[in-house]
């Protein structure tokens, strides 16, 4: 008797807790819409300006230069490919955006989020998705730093039907084709997709990478042509093709002299053939013929750079932890010092990223907030957070650059000669007492003070 007395204030009780229930799900979906739109808007700002993408381009052709110039060694040269490898995949850690929850209940409940925010008589929410071009650039990426440039080169031609619109993005794919391109050897190509770049979209970043890319592959296809023209096939010539990045013409040297090659030169060999297959889109290939050197020549200078190899393929895949710690296996065996330089470079820049991940975790939280205070200026708070991702990635390129010791000389323009005929002009911003590091208009210069055969201070 007295349970039907209340029967009235328990269905509206009921009913109270549903309503409740349901507004709650809905503000939690609508702050995931809108988490979700933030990311992207990020992502696209990130794209817009990709110059640490468009840097790692550059890195590839102005390290081999100074390897083939015999201004750096392979074992710095092995450093600073593991460090840029490391931030570019960084840059890829967040692929497709999609919602984190919800994913069926999203476009429903935005219908009625929108008919509430008509009531109260404010603009409608509307369903940012990221565009098929994107997430094909993503893929296009993956290929790209990782070898498989044929596939790498599909993938964009996909990204550049869909794209129509934006130019920033066209530019950055044509950039991208034309280095796929050159190493593949295709340079005719190569050259008409950075012209199209530097004639078509001038007013974009893309286009002064595009116009450096282009000296340095016309530079590299001079010195390609005088070699295959003058020099006879040996060893020597095709190590130095692999350091022009013609690994199509070395791996035809290679195969031409391996068979007649004596056994002290096989690692050698083995290690050039293993660069060029890397680089030829058979990594798998590659990675074999590296643990064969180390398998077969353990105490082998070759051992320890083919190993080097193995972690760097590893760096960059999905499923590179496999191949990370086969290398690490062997480096137990091996005790290569630039091998363990390699692991705390990696990193430092890991635990940097990490710290920038976390940060951006909480920027749900910070756009509810700020949203629930300020809901017209939410395209501002986007833009500050924005500035705040490009800051992160500043601080994550500068701090893997070397630091003045103390005590160096700061702010002083001077002239440097050295014994290879180069001259250099800049600032010097660290010098110990093996090499000085300058900075000059093509950014920064290591100099081996071995080298150097004069110095003039600049007025």
């Amino acid at each position: 008797m007295q349970a039907r007395s209340y029967r009235t204030e328990l269905l509206f009780a009921a009913v109270a807790v549903g309503v409740v229930g349901i507004m709650f799900l809905i503000n939690d979906i609508n702050r995931q819409i809108r988490i979700r739109e933030l990311r992207i808007c990020l992502q696209k700002t990130s794209r817009e300006d990709n110059s640490l993408d468009h840097i790692g381009l550059l890195m590839k052709y102005r390290v081999y230069k100074k390897i083939y110039e015999n201004r750096i060694t392979q074992d710095d040269a092995d450093v600073v490919e593991l460090r840029v490898n490391s931030i570019l995949a960084d840059m890829t850690a967040a692929k497709k955006v999609s919602m984190e929850r919800y994913e069926y209940l999203s476009k429903p409940s935005l219908a009625v989020i929108n008919l509430f925010r008509s009531i109260i008589r404010k603009g409608p929410i509307q369903d940012i998705r990221d565009d098929k071009s994107n997430v094909f650039l993503e893929i296009a990426y993956y290929y790209e730093r990782n070898n498989y440039f044929a596939r790498a080169l599909d993938i964009y031609e996909k990204a550049l039907r869909e794209e129509k619109r934006d130019r920033s993005k066209r530019a950055g794919i044509h950039l991208h084709r034309g280095f796929c391109h050159a190493i593949l050897g295709n340079y005719k190509t190569a050259k008409k997709e950075l012209m199209t770049v530097i004639n078509d979209y001038g007013d974009k970043p893309a286009s002064n990478t595009a116009l450096i890319l282009l000296r340095y592959i016309e530079g590299f296809k001079s010195e390609l042509d005088r070699i295959l023209k003058y020099e006879r096939d040996s060893t020597g010539k095709s190590e130095k093709l692999v350091r022009l990045l013609a690994y199509r013409e070395a791996l035809n040297v290679i195969n031409k002299i391996e068979k007649t090659a004596p056994p002290a030169d096989k690692p050698r060999i083995l290690y050039l053939k293993g660069r060029c297959l890397e680089n030829l889109s058979r990594k798998e290939k590659a990675i074999d013929t590296f643990q064969k050197i180390i398998n077969e020549n353990e105490r082998s200078n070759y051992a320890r750079l083919a190993n080097r190899r193995i972690y760097i393929s590893g760096a960059l895949a999905n499923n590179g932890e496999k191949v990370k710690n086969l290398a690490m296996g062997n480096n137990r065996v091996l005790k290569d010092t630039v091998f363990d330089r390699m692991l705390v470079e990696e990193s430092r820049i890991r635990n940097i990223d990490d710290d920038t991940q976390e940060r951006n975790r909480n920027l749900g939280k910070e756009m509810a907030a700020f949203e629930r205070r300020y809901p017209v200026l939410i395209a501002d708070k986007i833009e500050s957070l924005g500035n705040r991702v490009m800051r992160s990635f500043k601080k994550m390129t500068a701090a893997i650059r070397p630091k003045p010791e103390a005590g160096s000389p700061q702010e002083v323009k001077i002239k440097i000669q050295t014994s290879d005929g180069n001259v250099f002009v800049g600032v010097i911003t660290a010098e110990t007492k093996d090499y000085i590091i300058l900075k000059s208009l093509i950014g920064d210069v290591r100099i081996p003070k071995g080298k150097i055969t004069g110095r003039t201070i600049m007025k």
